[in-house]
């Protein structure tokens, strides 16, 4: 069975939100949110996290899942949100993916499949001391020595990704085009409307 589901995307305060409310009054949805922010409990200020009035009745989904103190990947939301696509399309309902967070839509809307990595606190911690010992533009130096292709695409500055590229390089040993590759295999038996 192909199941069938929406994608509304944008950048911050574009209006998302109230799009998915209107369109699931109108073809009987249900929302689940996108939102890197939202999964966490008690960050409403900031977030355009939907009030109870603001949700004007339909179920959302994927909201305060995780505790603020919490580590929640990319990972962790794609075995959150696959399987409440599928139960809302099995009660007939219509799922309604909104948010902005480009990595979660990118994720779904290409079904990635992410390996597990529990990754490596003590590379981590030398990565991120590197950083603070020689600045972030050395922690860069090094990421594009392990894979330039990365590095091309995360600013310098960015250090927690950069932290992160550099250590799911050394501890797999792929670039990540190659990570990626290998995790666009599996066809997906959802399809999504963006």
């Amino acid at each position: 069975m192909n199941i069938q589901a929406v994608i509304i995307t944008g950048p911050t305060a574009s209006g998302k939100t109230a799009a998915a409310i209107e369109l699931a009054h109108r073809v009987g949805g249900e929302i689940i949110s996108c939102d890197s922010m939202q999964v966490y409990k008690g960050m409403n200020i900031g977030t355009a996290k939907p009030t109870p009035d603001e949700m004007e009745g339909i179920p959302h989904h994927l909201l305060d899942v995780a505790e603020v103190y919490d580590t929640f990947s990319v990972a962790d939301y794609m075995q959150l949100a696959i399987p409440c696509i599928r139960e809302i399309a099995a009660r007939g309902k219509l799922p309604i993916i909104a948010g902005g967070t480009g990595l979660y839509v990118t994720s779904l809307a290409e079904n990635i499949q992410y390996e597990e990595q529990t990754g490596d606190p003590e590379l981590r911690e030398r990565l991120n001391h590197l950083a603070q010992e020689q600045g972030p533009e050395a922690l860069h130096q090094k990421l594009a020595e392990l894979d330039p292709e990365a590095a091309a695409q995360i600013h310098p500055h960015n250090i927690k990704r950069v932290v992160r590229a550099a250590e799911l390089s050394v501890l797999t040993g792929k670039t990540q085009a190659q990570r990626n590759a290998a995790s666009r295999k599996k066809p997906s038996d959802i399809t999504y409307q963006v």
